[in-house]
């Protein structure tokens, strides 16, 4: 989902300037803002998916959880912070969605915390 997303806000970067800052505030700062914006969440979903195919086990499950509380924060701050600024965000409906995938990404990086001993416990019995 972040790398999607993060791919379609660096290449439709100037909409989400004209979107968050109106027409007035299309500059090449906020369009440059709005590229870094969507190059960062594409990074995190590359990330994302490395680590899903690279690691395994409880390796996995803790970079699920760490990775869930770290984009949950990065998103938390960002709708504390950005709107102090003049930056108008998005409606509920599209800002709901990250907090539901980051809940589940947490959520299974909890739950599978402990596959390696539950399989080794297996394995002697």
């Amino acid at each position: 989902m972040a790398l999607i997303g993060g791919i379609e806000n660096y290449i439709n970067a100037e909409s989400w300037a004209d979107r968050a800052w109106g027409a007035d505030g299309v500059n090449d700062q906020s369009i440059a803002m709005e590229k870094l914006f969507g190059l960062f969440m594409a990074g995190f979903g590359a990330m994302g998916l490395t680590c899903a195919f690279a690691l395994d086990g409880k390796a996995q499950a803790k970079f699920a959880l760490a990775n869930g509380a770290v984009i949950s924060a990065f998103f938390i701050a960002m709708f504390v912070v950005l709107p102090t600024t003049g930056y108008e965000m998005p409606g509920a409906g599209f800002l709901a969605p990250p907090f539901v995938f980051m809940g589940g990404l947490m959520a299974s990086g909890y739950l599978h915390m402990n596959d390696d001993e539950a399989a080794q416990e297996s394995a002697e019995a």
